[in-house]
């Protein structure tokens, strides 16, 4: 049976088949290959998927795709056109008690994570369970593969730490302040999970490799996650006011979501093994301008509130280095801000009707 996507939808495959457009030689090594994905019901893990789609149904690719997910028939019931394809599986499961794979799988994408911010205080003992012993787990269950071609493991860009004020970038040489408390669980077990990933490639061989986001918008991003760009999102179409925590100076730089996902697969498929990567976009834009930047896409751009909680919120910065990734493997933004944004207000109001 299939299904017809809703126009939110179609929006989305046709991103996915622009960024796809004469840029899939590179993806070329997943071609009729059986690929395992953990989080693959989540905001990446569903871009992967409208990706993958496209390769598949457009480019003759045959890639099979089983994904793990502790809600199968919840995915089903929210995206069909993706839940029926025939060379997709769901397996029903928790990344961590897995305890095997496939045995044809040849590659191993693991983003399952935690992502809401309100989780890293209120649950933050099941977030550092699923960045360590989820990891664990996929690790130990590749070295039952006899083919394994690779490992990705999606790391994330907080693992630096603070980055100083006054330094533009971090690479991936960068080592930031560490930090032993609950609300430094997701970072922390971020870094256990590479460090993981690293000893497993030490002792085994496993062919793994890692990858950096920093941060993102799109569409099937949730406006619940309490970030500053959904927040900011969520306050203007509510008709605002949009709040700043802070005085809106600290920095930040957003990749939208097709180039993110485009990024990570070109990384699953030619990232060279026990290398990290960076992905991001090499736009910077601080919290204040990201906030009237949203605000015009309202017919009456709603009022911005800053100094917000100023106590506690002193102005930060978090933007990538990407030279590593663009110039080895050829990822870069493909899709300026404003227009990510533009895009991303406009699916959520096709969602909503």
């Amino acid at each position: 049976m299939s299904f017809a996507p809703s126009p939110a939808q179609a929006s989305v495959r046709e991103d996915a088949s622009l960024v796809l457009k004469g840029r899939t030689q590179r993806l070329e090594p997943l071609r009729g290959k059986h690929l395992f994905l953990t989080g693959g019901t989540g905001f990446l893990g569903t871009w992967l998927l409208e990706l993958l789609a496209v390769l598949n149904q457009d480019h003759a690719w045959q890639t099979r795709v089983t994904i793990l997910t502790r809600d199968g028939p919840a995915f089903a019931s929210r995206l069909p056109h993706l839940a029926t394809q025939p060379w997709l599986h769901v397996q029903e499961g928790d990344v961590r008690y897995l305890a095997e794979l496939p045995a044809d799988t040849r590659f191993v994408l693991h983003a399952a994570a935690t992502t809401d911010r309100r989780s890293f205080a209120t649950h933050p003992s099941l977030v550092a369970d699923t960045n360590i012993n989820g990891t664990a787990r996929a690790l130990k269950a590749c070295l039952l593969l006899e083919h394994l071609e690779k490992f990705l493991l999606v790391s994330s860009g907080l693992v630096y730490g603070a980055q100083p004020w006054d330094l533009p970038l971090v690479d991936e040489d960068f080592a930031g302040p560490l930090r032993c408390d609950a609300a430094a669980v997701y970072a922390e077990s971020k870094r256990m999970a590479e460090v993981l990933a690293h000893a497993a490639a030490s002792e085994s061989k496993l062919p793994v490799v890692i990858v950096r986001p920093f941060a993102f918008v799109g569409p099937g991003q949730s406006l619940q996650l309490s970030w500053a760009v959904t927040d900011f999102m969520r306050d203007s179409l509510a008709g605002g006011p949009i709040r700043i925590m802070g005085d809106g100076s600290t920095v930040r730089s957003l990749m939208y979501a097709s180039d993110f996902a485009f990024g990570v697969l070109v990384t699953l498929a030619s990232g060279q093994a026990r290398r990290t990567y960076n992905l991001g976009s090499d736009q910077v834009v601080d919290l204040l301008t990201l906030a009237q930047k949203i605000a015009r896409f309202q017919p009456s751009p709603p009022t911005i509130l800053t100094r917000l909680g100023k106590v506690g919120y002193e102005r930060s910065r978090l933007v990538p280095d990407v030279t590593r990734i663009r110039r080895e493997l050829d990822v870069k933004t493909t899709v300026p801000l404003d227009e990510a944004l533009q895009k991303t207000v406009q699916w959520h109001r096709l969602a909503q009707t």
